[in-house]
């Protein structure tokens, strides 16, 4: 059955939607009990127990893909009907866009403000994977021997599975989902077990509208499930293309299935990000960079400060600048108006970030901290952490806590920004825009930032690359998209 609309005002929790899968155009509550609860990260209440799909179900979902695939019944639309499709999904996303943003919100702890911002996401993905099909994307003709033209065409590989994390699911399922229904892959999304609402209500929409396009009711389905669920998708045959974003142990047994099934696979991981001060910046840009860096999202983001690399003559001044930025700080509910801060999004996730800064702490560093929070729930204070020996702070911790690393020579700073083994994201603080770019240009990550944190990537049409430990295949507008395709090439040869 389809989810009822919420019955009460959108910021209560009694409005989130019941667990409930998607398969071959029909809805179903979900019955398998999961093993985590779902929780109010601002109270720590639990709301309801974690629900996933039946195997049951998840098995029909992968045979209506599978058949849909086989039939060509949307992969040989023409390029503009399936465009015309995905702009209805996107006019009906727009229409719940407040209600995802919402969910999003109570589910991640996350504050709102953020959350909404990033609801631009939702509906301009299927906007943009539309206006990437009209550019042409898909198809090029080159002229070959005796005149005759050849003709490359991208192809959908077949079933497509997305599966996203909990920190800003419904953007992710948006951009991987209607990116490989514009390629013309029937799509899979699985949604994160503790934070299930958005992603959900976004499927909703999306496939509302994609049939109101006339588009076949599997095109786009929804599951439910933990870890194993997952794996069990990633392995089957019928799924052939794969884009995963999450922690990078879960990427690396996906990498290794996929590889050796030979099936295209697109992995964002995780993030371990310097910024990286150079010696004549200003402290205050650097300092209020460093704060917005760790406290996006609450620091559950990929792309998060992981070390604040400083001349040791400039620390203080640095770390006085982001002290006055994050005592500024409104920490508070995430649905409430002016929290500026919210709490993490599972208790499960608070526990081990504290065990880890336990773990810094006790091999000699110095933690510091400038933002009340309420002590109540999943609420975590953001800690700059000092003193770390370098090796004990290569691994990402995913929150809002950085470790500080001082230097006295350039290579030196570039040594701490490159030995983490990620390469995600980048930030340099410079006066001289021109010494930071190249500086920049000498930091091992998939892009890097002079003078700027923001949430968003530099430019629409540009690639969102992860090297190293970060993950494999570029994301972006057209890249996303043509991960889901294989050339093909055909023509006729001319003969003596």
């Amino acid at each position: 059955m389809t989810p009822s609309p919420a019955s009460v005002p959108p910021l209560s929790p009694a409005g989130l939607p019941v667990t409930a899968d998607l398969v071959d155009g029909t809805w179903e509550d979900c019955a398998v009990r999961l093993g985590p609860e779902l929780e109010d990260p601002d109270s720590g209440e639990v709301v309801r127990p974690a629900f996933g799909s039946s195997a049951e179900r998840v098995e029909a979902a992968l045979a209506a893909a599978d058949a849909l695939h086989t039939s060509r019944a949307w992969c040989d639309l023409p390029d503009e009907e399936r465009a015309r499709a995905l702009e209805s999904a996107a006019a009906a996303v727009d229409g719940a866009t407040e209600r995802i943003v919402t969910a999003e919100a109570f589910a991640t702890g996350v504050p709102l403000a953020q959350t909404a911002g990033l609801g631009v996401i939702l509906a301009g993905a299927f906007l943009v994977a539309a206006a990437q099909l009209r550019s042409g994307l898909l198809g090029r003709t080159v002229t070959g021997s005796g005149g005759r033209p050849v003709l490359v065409r991208r192809a959908a590989l077949g079933p497509a599975l997305c599966v996203v994390p909990f920190n800003a699911p419904a953007p992710m399922a948006a951009h991987k989902g209607a990116s490989a229904l514009a390629a013309g892959c029937p799509v899979l999304v699985k949604a994160p077990e503790l934070a299930p609402y958005g992603t959900q209500l976004l499927v909703e929409a999306a496939a509302r509208g994609l049939a109101e396009a006339g588009a076949p009711p599997a095109a786009l389905q929804l599951v439910h499930g933990d870890a194993s669920t997952g794996a069990r998708l990633v392995a089957d045959e019928r799924v052939r293309v794969v884009s995963f974003t999450g922690g990078t142990e879960a990427g690396r047994r996906i990498g290794a299935v996929c590889g050796m099934a030979l099936k295209p696979v697109q992995l964002e991981l995780g993030g371990n990000n310097p910024l990286l001060v150079l010696p004549h910046a200003d402290p205050e840009i650097a300092g209020r960079m460093a704060a917005e860096l760790l406290t996006t999202l609450n620091g559950q983001w990929c792309r998060a400060l992981g070390r604040l690399i400083v001349p040791s003559a400039l620390a203080p001044a640095v770390l006085d600048a982001a002290g006055r930025e994050l005592s500024a700080l409104r920490a508070g509910p995430p649905l409430a108006p002016g929290t500026g801060f919210g709490p993490l999004a599972h208790s499960r996730h608070r526990a081990a970030l504290t065990a880890a800064v336990r773990e810094l702490t006790s091999a000699g560093a110095a933690v510091r901290t400038w933002t009340e929070v309420p002590a109540r729930g999943n609420h975590f204070a953001p800690l700059l952490v000092a003193g770390a020996p370098e090796q004990a702070t290569r691994r990402e911790l995913f929150g809002p806590v950085a470790a500080v690393h001082t230097y006295e020579h350039e290579e030196e700073a570039l040594h701490l920004a490159n030995s983490t083994g990620y390469g995600l994201e980048g930030y340099v603080c410079a006066a001289d825009p021109d010494h930071g770019l190249r500086v920049a240009g000498r930091i091992a990550a998939g892009e890097v930032k002079v003078n700027g944190a923001s949430v968003m990537s530099l430019h629409l049409d540009t690639p969102r690359p992860a090297w190293g430990a970060s993950g494999l295949v570029d994301e972006g507008s057209a890249e996303t998209l043509l991960h889901f395709t294989g050339a093909r090439v055909t023509g006729v040869e001319a003969t003596r």
